[in-house]
C-alpha cells in the first residue's frame, strides 16, 4: 500500500513539474532559468558602502530586447567599479547581465566604462530588467508591470535609490500596430509607476520603433510611436530624451536586422553616454 501511495505521489509531482515546464518552456529552453538561478557569481560584501558612495550612478534599464542581453558578442568591463544589482545583491558586472533576459550582450557595460573613464562617475550600479519582445502594454498593464513593481519594491527594501531610469522599447508596438494615442497613454502609465512610489529620478526614453519586418512603415519606422515618445518627453516633467535608436539602423549596426552588432553597441553606448553627460552638465 505504501509503495502505491509513494508511486502516486511521484506521478502527481511529475505531472505538476511537466505543467510548470511546459508553461515556462521558453524560459528553460533559452537558458534563462540557469542564468538567473545558477550563475555562480560572487556577491559583493560591502554593498551599502558602494551604493552610498559619492559619484555613484545607479540606473534601471528596461524595455524590450535592445535594453536586454541580445546584442552581438560579449564585453568585459575595463573598470572594476561596475556592479550588477540583482535580487538584493551586488555582483561585479559581467555579460550577460543578471536581471534582464537574453544570453548575449547588453549595451550597459560599455556605457558604464564610458561614464567612469570620463570622470563623470566613480562607480556604476546597473539594474537590468528588460524583457525581449514585450509591448508597452505589458509594462503599463500586464505581467511586466508586476515584474517592475516587484523590482522597485525590492530596491526600496534594500535602500537602493535610483539616480536614472532608461527606457528602450517600441519595436513590438510597431509590429502590433499600436496607435500614437495608445502608446503615449501607456508610456505615461509606465512613468507613473515610478512617480507613485516617490522615485523622481530622470526618466530617459529612447526614440525607438524601427523594425525591419512585419510592418508596412517606410524604412520600418513607425512615426506614430516616435511622435508619442517625443510628446511624452516634451510634456511630462523630468522625462528626458534618450538616443534615437531608429537612426542607428545601417546593416553593420544590426547583426540580424534588429539587434545591435558590436559596432552598433559601441555606437549606441556612446549615444547613451552623451545623453547622460548632457543631463548632468
Amino acid at each position: 500500500m505504501k509503495k502505491k501511495i509513494g508511486y502516486g505521489l511521484i506521478c502527481v509531482a511529475g505531472v505538476l513539474l511537466g505543467i510548470i515546464a511546459d508553461r515556462n518552456k521558453q524560459y528553460l529552453i533559452n537558458g534563462q532559468y540557469i542564468r538567473d538561478h545558477w550563475h555562480f557569481r560572487d556577491k559583493i560584501a560591502n554593498q551599502a558602502k558602494i551604493i552610498n558612495a559619492n559619484k555613484t550612478i545607479i540606473f534601471l534599464a528596461f524595455g524590450q530586447s535592445n535594453s536586454s542581453n541580445y546584442g552581438e558578442g560579449s564585453y568585459t568591463c575595463k573598470n572594476k567599479e561596475i556592479y550588477n544589482y540583482y535580487k538584493g545583491d551586488l555582483f561585479l558586472a559581467k555579460e550577460p547581465l543578471l536581471g534582464a533576459d537574453g544570453g548575449a550582450c547588453s549595451v550597459w557595460t560599455r556605457v558604464a566604462d564610458m561614464l567612469i573613464d570620463s570622470g563623470l562617475y566613480k562607480k556604476v550600479v546597473i539594474v537590468p530588467r528588460g524583457i525581449g519582445q514585450t509591448p508597452v502594454k505589458c509594462w503599463s498593464d500586464g505581467p511586466c508591470k508586476v515584474f517592475l513593481e516587484e523590482t522597485l519594491d525590492g530596491l526600496k527594501k534594500d535602500n537602493v535609490k535610483l539616480t536614472h531610469i532608461f527606457w528602450d522599447q517600441g519595436e513590438t508596438d510597431n509590429v502590433d500596430g499600436t496607435t500614437k494615442e495608445q502608446y503615449k497613454a501607456r508610456l505615461e502609465k509606465v512613468i507613473k509607476i515610478f512617480r507613485d512610489r516617490g522615485i523622481d529620478a530622470p526618466f530617459f526614453t529612447t526614440i525607438t520603433s524601427y523594425c525591419s519586418f512585419n510592418n508596412d512603415n517606410y524604412m520600418g519606422i513607425d512615426t506614430g510611436i516616435t511622435n508619442a515618445q517625443n510628446e511624452v518627453i516634451a510634456q511630462i516633467k523630468n522625462v528626458k530624451r534618450g538616443p534615437n535608436t531608429d537612426s542607428i539602423n545601417l546593416a553593420y549596426y544590426r547583426y540580424d536586422y534588429l539587434h545591435f552588432s558590436e559596432k552598433g553597441l559601441n555606437k549606441l553606448a556612446y549615444e547613451w553616454f552623451k545623453k547622460i553627460k548632457d543631463q548632468k552638465d
